[in-house]
């Protein structure tokens, strides 16, 4: 028994391979010469072709001719019954190296790839999400479809490829259920067209009903692939035998929206993100704002892809509009203005494929600060759908801040820079208040000037400055020139051009400010001034005049004026040279330093034209007449001309003039015959360190040439070497404390010879110098305490042996000796100095 049924099944199975065997042999069967194989097939016979054992098959470049050179690639048949195409076989057609070279195939690249569609047949993107009530097909996109020329009986038609579709939690599908309900094979798809579309069974929109209860929520991939003839064994290529990966997620069928904010400063943007069906419309508007002025309600900017604003009767935004989200009530009647064209409180809203769309709202400073309601419907004329979400944005007014540079306290010329926030407005408007301004405010660069009020911008006589992205802004204030007295002020900052008196339900701040005059202050680098040698006159002018300063100065048939600038910190300097002191007579001169104040203008200046020979001082406009006294004027150059200290108290007098707003400040100095003075030195011991010192007038950093040189003169030993004692250097004069500058030189006696020294001490600048004289005594010789013993006792005291000074050799006219010396080292320093 067991026998027989063997036999039997040994039977069935070659009966089945019978039926089977060629129709799936018939897909490696080329039928002519001139088909198409592809990259990765193998087990092809090819005998059709007329390619026999051994035969030697080539492949030309572009611009070869096939038969009249050699192939630029060639391959050996040794089986055209069982074929391999190597993926690295070159594209094109494959010729038989025989008598007239004829084409034996073409080898192509497989290409491979999916895109799963709606029922509309809308391309679903990489990503997409899909609703529960959606149905999809596939679309293979292949050149695979030239299977359909290997026909042979029994045949098949086209390139068998398969569709597989991996759920949330890895399993894999190979067949799908259809809106019908039955169960399609995706596995196994003969291609026979390209572009190729799997479609469920009859009476099916799809292939795939993703509301199936057989596909729960989540993120779903696909891919198809061809193995036909072991093609994606062999060549496993993505885009060639397999596609990309691609993947869609499975959703509830809920409408949702949502906002970026929950609270918004208004003048602030907003957005709002509706997430429903893909492809679908919906209606989005502001609810409940038809009591409200456009003014006060958010508003969805214009322009924005996906989002259709009212275009007029017909249009999608009109369609919004005419929108019942109530049995009896329309969506253009819940808003400001009702239906209207271009209404930006309503839209028609086209989700994208992913199911999503994103609208932007803006806010202005007027928009009332409450709650506003966002709702979104799903569109079915004329409504109402059923199908809606809402969502709740607080709007809520914004804030001003001011500050002022510094200490808030600032001389009339300075600039002072206000800055601040705004996160209520686009603008900041700026005015002042203070003593007998308008009570109301003033215009902060003319106060004179009264600001008048208006709303949404339309005041006059404000600052505007525009607020920057960052919500900040800033003004420079040029104090210059205002007419302001010296007080106190408060300056406002209002997030609308609104005056002191309508300030309510308006963001501002205000920030108190002190006004000062300027003036001025300076003192000379010196009280006294040698010829030759230069001076400094130094200060501070507050209120940071642009002018600068005017520097006058006045004494006996000398007169200068020279304006100096004055730095960022308030300080200037003003340089008296050297050339100038040099042929400055001595005596008392008088400095007059003028600072301009408020209207940062000299009003007593120094007349531009010469009149009569005469240079004048006089009050800004004034042109002096020659002849003719005047409590406006006086010469300082020329005849008639004030000297000295008559000249300063004119100067003045000017200055005091109640219509002069100039502010000055007076001093002195006395130029002087340039001097050196060398202070006792006394005498020295050879091997000793000393200090010679001395005072001048010259002034501080001034560089001071020191010379000592032995005053010896006598004949020169020719047995024995000479040398040379002495010391020279340059130094500094320094300030002193007892009026005059001090100057000192250390000496150091080592190598010194007993002798006497001359000092010399000239000026490397001015003409000044001076010399004195001292001695150089034998060195005191050093006496060792003798050595004891513990317990210490202090050794004897020891008197060192009196030495005597040498006895200088008899000479008569010594004096004359040292006079001769002294007149020789002046004139050493008068050619050291030519």
């Amino acid at each position: 028994m067991t026998k027989r049924l063997t036999i039997a099944l040994i039977a069935f199975l070659a009966l089945a391979m019978f039926v089977v065997l060629p129709a799936a042999a018939a897909d490696n069967v080329i039928a002519a010469a001139g088909d198409t194989v592809f990259r990765g097939e193998q087990g092809l016979n090819i005998a059709a072709t007329g390619v026999v054992i051994g035969d030697t098959l080539g492949w030309y470049a572009a611009g070869s001719t096939p038969g009249t050179g050699a192939p630029s690639a060639t391959i050996v048949v040794s089986d055209p019954t069982n074929f391999y195409v190597d993926p690295s076989m070159q594209a094109g057609a494959w010729y038989r190296q025989v008598a007239g070279t004829p084409l034996a195939f073409i080898v192509a690249d497989p290409a491979l790839d999916v895109k799963i569609l709606d029922v509309g047949g809308n391309v679903k993107n990489d990503g997409t999400v899909v609703k529960g009530t959606d149905v999809l097909r596939f679309r293979i996109d292949t050149n695979l479809d030239a299977f359909t020329q290997r026909v042979t009986a029994p045949a098949t038609l086209g390139a068998t490829i398969r569709v597989r579709v991996t759920g949330p939690g890895g399993n894999v599908y190979t067949s799908l259920v259809d809106d019908t309900g039955a169960l399609i094979n995706v596995a196994a798809n003969v291609v026979n067209s390209n572009p190729f579309i799997v479609t469920g069974g009859a009476g099916s929109t799809g292939v795939w009903d993703v509301g199936n209860a057989n596909y729960p929520r989540g993120t779903y991939t696909f891919k198809v692939d061809c193995n036909v003839n072991s093609m994606n064994d062999n060549y496993d290529v993505v885009g060639k035998t397999i596609s990309k990966t691609y993947s869609i997620t499975i959703a509830d069928d809920d409408l949702v929206i949502t906002s970026n904010m929950d609270t918004v400063i208004r003048n602030n943007d907003f957005a709002v993100t509706i997430e429903g069906r893909p492809s679908t419309n919906y209606v989005l508007w502001v609810k409940g704002t038809s009591t409200l002025t456009a003014a006060e309600t958010p508003q969805i900017k214009a322009g924005q892809q996906g989002v259709s604003l009212d275009a007029g009767v017909g249009s999608a935004g009109r369609n919004a509009g005419a929108y019942s989200f109530t049995a009896a009530q329309t969506v253009g009647a819940d808003v400001p203005g009702g239906l209207a064209v271009g209404s930006p409180f309503y839209a028609m809203v086209n989700t994208a494929t992913s199911g999503k769309r994103t609208v932007g709202f803006s806010t202005t400073q007027n928009t009332k600060d409450q709650s506003f309601t966002i709702r979104t419907d799903r569109y079915v004329a004329p409504g109402p759908s059923g199908d809606y979400d809402e969502v709740k944005v607080r709007v809520e007014k914004g804030a001003v801040t001011i500050t002022a540079s510094g200490d808030r306290s600032y001389y009339i010329g300075e600039e002072v820079v206000l800055s601040g926030t705004n996160t209520d407005s686009a603008n900041v408007y700026l005015f002042i208040t203070g003593p007998n301004l308008a009570n109301n405010g003033a215009q902060l660069t003319n106060p004179a000037v009264a600001v008048i009020d208006g709303a949404g911008g339309t005041g006059v006589n404000f600052i505007n400055r525009n607020v920057k992205g960052d919500d900040t802004w800033e003004y420079k204030w040029d104090t210059s020139g205002l007419a302001l007295d010296a007080g106190t002020y408060t300056i406002y900052a209002v997030a609308d051009s609104r005056d002191k008196n309508n300030l309510a339900n308006n963001k501002y701040e205000t920030v108190s400010v002190v006004i000062r005059k300027g003036f001025v202050s300076a003192s000379a680098s010196q009280t006294s001034v040698a010829k030759g040698d230069k001076m400094f006159i130094r200060g501070n002018a507050e209120g940071n005049p642009s002018p600068g300063v005017a520097v006058w100065v006045l004494g006996r048939n000398f007169y200068a004026r020279n304006t100096q600038t004055v730095e960022d910190d308030s300080s200037f300097e003003y340089e008296l040279t050297g050339a100038a002191t040099t042929n400055m007579a001595s005596g008392q001169y008088f400095v007059v330093v003028q600072h301009p104040m408020g209207n940062n203008r000299f009003d007593v200046v120094e007349d531009a034209v010469s009149v009569a020979g005469r240079t004048y001082a006089t009050m800004l406009g004034i042109v002096p007449a020659a002849g003719i006294a005047s409590t406006d004027y006086f010469p300082v150059v020329g005849p008639g001309r004030l000297q000295g200290s008559d000249a300063a108290e004119a100067l003045i007098q000017l200055l005091n003039n109640p219509n002069v707003d100039d502010t000055y400040t007076k001093l002195t100095f006395l130029v002087e015959e340039p001097w050196i003075r060398i202070d006792s030195i006394g005498d020295k011991n050879v091997g000793s360190t000393f200090t010679i010192t001395g005072t001048t007038n010259l002034g501080v950093d001034n560089d001071l040439l020191v010379e000592v040189t032995s005053s010896e003169f006598r004949p020169t030993e020719k047995t024995t070497a000479t040398e040379f004692s002495g010391a020279s250097a340059t130094v500094k004069v320094v300030k002193g404390d007892a009026g005059a500058n001090i100057w000192s030189f250390e000496v150091n006696a080592a190598a010194f010879k007993p002798d006497e020294y001359i000092v010399t001490v000239e000026s490397i600048e001015a003409d000044a110098s001076t010399t004195a004289t001292f001695n150089v005594l034998e060195g005191v010789p050093v006496t060792q305490p003798p050595a004891t013993q513990p317990p210490a006792t202090q050794p004897p005291a020891t008197q060192p042996p009196a030495t005597q000074p040498p006895a200088t050799p008899a000479s008569p006219g010594f004096g004359a000796l040292v006079a001769i010396a002294g007149l020789g080292a002046v004139a050493f320093l008068v050619l050291r100095r030519n």
